[in-house]
């Protein structure tokens, strides 16, 4: 046993250092890279003003790139880069909106520390902080640029990678509907917020099991290829309006990512839950349930309620702009939840005999904020309340018929954040506003079924390798003895001798 636990703590160091040298490199070779300082606001303004007043270079330029040089011209009197000042309402509303998102991260740690059993409530929070440590650096260097950058047949981005150009850019996306610009920058820090949500469902799922060696390299794998290669196909053209975002073009409809995140890190998750298998101790001979009791109620219900705060920066966010389509954002948000909490208690009181009631009324409050994120732009408040009962609904099913299986789903991620997301997204199709879609309701169904299909494939096929490569050169299990009483990072024995001189 102790040469097991010795031989993947040597795995586990090399890992790590072979990631610490891998980013001193990349440190190291960016002022290599970018041999010259990045353009400013304003070099860009100048040189966009230049460009229109040349009227023959700028009569051959398509209507996008017209379009783009007048906002950027527009910006003349912006201050350097280097010192940005947010200058209106709407930047600093999309600020506090990517503050907001980032603090769900607390929200995830006390919600997955509290169902979780006590002897892991050390590693699991220490999850979290590694997770938004992997998805920060990752997406900074690759992932934006993936999402992003200029496109590749619509489907993948090749530039902006470690932000080269983002800072010089304005974000107009679809001006008359959201309003002003905000900076590039700043819609980075939004974007990086939606990322390291992604990734974190999956070690909620994974909870209690899985080794942080495992979890990490999902973590990286997710951070710069999984989530954003499919947010490029949904989402690429927000700073590129050329960029042919192929689902995109098809009407694809997912305003704040219940596919591009929620479901993507669902489905991630249910494939390591397969590979992996339900926690020792779970199921019976006869498949019958056994209760693992979690650490805290409180803590779980503390972080539902932060998430749910969280879920106004989340989909009010998005908007990029401060303005009353925001707030009634915010407002069927709200109702989304709040129906969720009583479809999902009603249906386990009614239905399920009371069966863990709580993490029900919990897990119903998610869900119904997961399956209102698609299309909470677009849903009538009406249509948020009937989208949050129905995924109440869904959760509360969902969670015991996967228990049923055998799918030992220890937080409940796969009905809140794959069902519920798949059934907002198409269902978004009914419950929006009268035209607030270009196609027909039946047309927009297809679309988003469409949408949801390519999300699962896409993301169960990649998470699939990564996972098989785990197994195969590092392990993805803790030992029998660690997950029956926990294990951690950290040693107890003073590894330090002491001498006469420093005693």
């Amino acid at each position: 046993m102790s040469k097991s636990i010795d031989s993947k703590a040597k795995a586990l160091r090399a890992f790590f250092a072979m990631v610490f040298v891998f980013f001193v490199v990349v440190i190291a070779a960016i002022p290599f890279v970018f041999d010259s300082p990045p353009d400013t606001v304003e070099s860009i303004a100048i040189e966009a003003q230049e460009k229109i007043e040349n009227t023959a270079e700028f009569s051959s330029l398509s209507e996008a790139e017209q379009n783009d040089l007048w906002i950027q011209s527009r910006t003349i009197e912006a201050t350097n880069v280097s010192s940005p000042v947010l200058s209106d309402a709407n930047q600093l509303w999309v600020l506090v909106s990517a503050s907001l998102v980032f603090f769900m991260q607390a929200g995830f740690l006390c919600y997955e520390v509290g169902l979780a059993r006590p002897v892991h409530a050390s590693v699991v929070a220490i999850k979290n902080l590694v997770d938004w440590t992997i998805s920060s650096i990752g997406f900074f260097l690759v992932g934006f640029g993936l999402m992003f950058g200029s496109s590749l047949e619509g489907l993948i981005g090749t530039d902006m990678f470690l932000l080269d150009g983002t800072f010089g850019r304005l974000i107009d996306n679809n001006a008359d509907i959201f309003g002003d610009e905000i900076s590039g920058g700043l819609f980075f820090l939004f974007q990086l917020a939606f990322a390291g949500t992604a990734i974190t469902l999956v070690s909620g799922s994974l909870v209690e099991r899985t080794t942080v060696l495992a979890y990490s390299v999902i973590a990286v794998a997710l951070a710069v290829v999984i989530y954003p290669v499919y947010g490029h196909w949904v989402w690429g053209n927000f700073v590129n309006g050329d960029n042919g975002a192929w689902l995109a073009e098809l009407g694809f409809h997912d305003f704040a990512g219940g596919t591009v995140v929620h479901l993507l890190g669902a489905t991630a998750a249910f494939v390591g839950i397969a590979m992996i298998g339900p926690r020792i101790g779970r199921f019976g001979p006869g498949g019958e349930v056994r209760e693992m009791a979690g650490t805290s109620v409180g803590m779980t219900m503390l972080g539902v309620l932060i998430l749910w705060f969280g879920w106004w920066g989340f989909n009010g966010g998005s908007f990029l702009t401060f303005n009353g389509s925001a707030l009634m954002g915010i407002i069927v948000t709200n109702l989304a939840a709040v129906s969720g909490l009583i479809g999902a208690g009603l249906f386990a009181y009614l239905f399920q005999h009371r069966y863990s009631l709580n993490m029900k009324l919990a897990g119903g409050a998610i869900g119904g904020l997961v399956a209102i994120t698609p299309g909470a732009d677009v849903v009538t408040p009406l249509g948020a309340i009937a989208t949050g009962l129905i995924a109440g609904v869904i959760y509360s099913y969902g969670n015991d018929w996967l228990l049923k299986r055998g799918v030992d789903d220890a937080l409940g991620v796969i009905p809140a954040h794959g069902f519920c997301a798949a059934f907002g997204t198409v269902s978004l199709a009914f419950f929006s506003g009268a035209g607030t879609l270009e196609r027909s309701r039946m047309e927009q169904f297809g679309v988003q079924l469409l949408g949801v299909a390519v999300c699962v494939i896409w993301a169960a096929f990649t998470s699939y390798a990564v996972y098989w490569f785990i197994q195969r050169f590092f392990g993805l299990r803790v030992s029998p003895a660690e997950e029956m009483t926990g294990f951690s990072l950290e040693t107890t024995q003073w590894p330090y001798k002491l001498t006469e001189e420093t005693k």
